[in-house]
C-alpha cells in the first residue's frame, strides 16, 4: 500500500485472493485511524525517513 498498489495488484503479486488481501488492508486503515491509502501512504514515507 505505501508504494501505491491496489489491492488487486498486492493480491497478484503475493498469488493470494483478491478478498485475503481486502481485510487486513481495512484492518491497517482502522488500527491507525486513516481513512484513505493516501494517508498510509505518507505516514510510511515518514517512517522510513
Amino acid at each position: 500500500m505505501a508504494r501505491g498498489l491496489s489491492n488487486r495488484k498486492i493480491a497478484e503479486d503475493l498469488v493470494l485472493s483478491l478478498r485475503t488481501v481486502e481485510g487486513p488492508v481495512d484492518h491497517i486503515l482502522t488500527k491507525l485511524g486513516f481513512t484513505s491509502r493516501a494517508q498510509i501512504a505518507t505516514w510510511a514515507a515518514r517512517q522510513s525517513g
